[in-house]
């Protein structure tokens, strides 16, 4: 099928498969968690957010998270077979090389990190993880390779099997093992490791190894500005967990417990597209009329999150009251703050992606920069600050940075490519999900069992009121034959 007439059912396609593999990641989660929650304390959990969260940085002021997206432009650049093959390898090798560089001087200054993040008694559980960085690293690379290549499939298969590894050795090392803290870093060193000593060699059967310097410079030059987007990003996401570290650790475990739960939107929804539409959207913008295309694709995808963030907001915190302890419950309205900004943030990428077609990286590198700058001067100003609200604090300033986000990312949008997508079908959305979500709120339910029942009343309530609200008769039905494709790919059934 032609990618440039038909583009929803080819990324319904594979949209479907990676999101079949993000649900059964995060199902597993679930079941898992009470487990977790009862062999780690909320100071554990805190402590192992923050490993995430340095060895997330260094990654990221390093361009070692940019890589993928880099080499993913150079891919599309190349008029020849061989050239992507090359692009390929240079990006494996280089990866390769930067990653165990920069993880040698992170191992050097692990004590001056740990110091820094208030972890003075986890410098070694720190150089592990860096150790594991430079094998996710590589996996990386190679599995942006495989969505390139539209092998969602192999990929599918692939994330079960590192899944179900993950899960056997993390019961084994923490529930039986009592390893703690490192039981998880233990887990990541062993699957993250043999994962890219087998993902490497299957790409470069395919690729060879091949480095070219040509490829490099040119990943250099549209990466360079990426590392700021992609360090603006991770600051919005994680900063709040720094403020917080110096009011509590235990705040930091219950606060990231939530947001975990909350960016199940961006797992289960986001990150399902983005496998897609990431590695693909320049493909889509040829020809006349593409913004209409990409006008169509974005109306279903503020449906398909608008539905999720209100069905995530209702079920949330009641299923957090069944599988964990009280100790870690949220306060009530946190989950949807954090949700809701989270749905801006899809939202805000689809069209920060349109900012890289037919120019550099540059103003995408600017926006998310100025969306950091934004977010730590609200999470000073709402966590340790003048109104020092805490938790709640720290998601009114996540909430309020994504909707900003979104804003400035919609407009320069339509004014590099005047796209025909009208905000009146996300207004009407966001309206219609605020009465639900406060009639939820307003009729309480003590019982959680109970209140899981009502809770899919209210999401009746709320698809109900999106077909007659933002979907017509014509998107109601396009909406029912995308859903009988959704449980062709997903049942085995013929492709869309």
């Amino acid at each position: 099928m032609d990618q440039q007439a038909a583009p929803v059912p080819r990324l319904l396609r594979d949209s479907t498969l990676y999101f079949i593999g993000n649900v059964a990641n995060r199902f597993f989660s679930f079941v898992m968690m009470p487990f977790y929650t009862h062999h780690l304390s909320p100071s554990q959990y805190g402590i192992l957010n923050l490993v995430e969260l340095s060895i997330s940085v260094i990654a990221i002021v390093f361009g070692l998270q940019s890589i993928g997206q880099t080499m993913t432009r150079l891919y599309h650049d190349q008029p020849t077979e061989d050239g992507r093959r090359r692009v390929i390898s240079t990006a494996l090798v280089g990866a390769t090389v930067a990653a165990i560089l920069v993880a040698a001087a992170a191992i050097m200054f692990a004590r001056p990190i740990a110091l820094a993040i208030n972890l003075p008694q986890n410098v070694d559980l720190l150089r592990a993880a860096f150790v594991a960085m430079v094998f996710s690293t590589m996996s990386e690379v190679v599995l942006v390779y495989y969505r390139i290549q539209n092998r969602a499939r192999f990929f599918l298969a692939y994330a079960m099997v590192a899944l179900l590894a993950t899960l056997a050795l993390n019961i084994w090392f923490i529930g039986y093992l009592n390893f703690g803290v490192w039981g998880f870093v233990s887990t990541k060193l062993i699957v993250a490791g043999t994962g890219s000593l087998v993902l490497t060699v299957l790409a470069l059967r395919d690729v060879g190894l091949r480095f070219t310097m040509a490829h490099a410079r040119g990943m250099a030059r549209f990466g360079g500005p990426l590392v700021l987007s992609s360090a603006g990003y991770y600051s919005i996401h994680f900063s709040d967990r720094l403020f917080l570290a110096h009011v509590s650790q235990a705040d930091v475990g219950i606060y990231s417990l939530a947001y975990n739960f909350a960016f199940l939107i961006s797992v289960l929804v986001g990150d399902s597209f983005a496998k897609t539409w990431g590695v693909s959207f320049y493909g889509y913008a040829t020809g006349p009329n593409w913004q209409r295309r990409f006008a169509i694709i974005a109306f279903w995808l503020v449906f398909v999150l608008g539905t999720s963030a209100v069905g995530i907001s209702l079920f949330g915190r009641d299923t957090l009251r069944i599988i964990t302890p009280a100790s870690y419950l949220p306060p009530l309205l946190m989950l949807p703050v954090l949700v809701f900004g989270y749905f801006f943030r899809e939202i805000g990428d689809f069209f920060s992606n349109m900012l890289l077609i037919g120019q550099g990286s540059g103003t995408v590198g600017r926006i998310a920069l100025g969306g950091a700058v934004l977010n730590i001067g609200l999470n000073w100003l709402l966590i340790t600050g003048p109104l020092h609200w805490g938790i709640w604090g720290a998601a009114t300033a996540t909430a309020a940075t994504w909707v900003v986000y979104c804003a400035v990312c919609w407009l320069a949008a339509w004014r590099l490519h005047h796209m025909p997508f009208s905000p009146f079908p996300l207004l009407r959305m966001l309206a219609l999900s605020a009465a639900c979500l406060a009639l939820h709120l307003l009729l309480p339910v003590q019982n959680a069992y109970v209140a899981m029942v009502a809770d899919a009343g209210w999401f009746a309530v709320f698809l109900a009121g999106s077909a007659v609200l933002y979907l017509g008769q014509t998107h109601r039905r396009e909406a029912w034959a995308l859903g009988l494709r959704s449980w062709a790919v997903a049942t085995g059934g013929r492709q869309a």
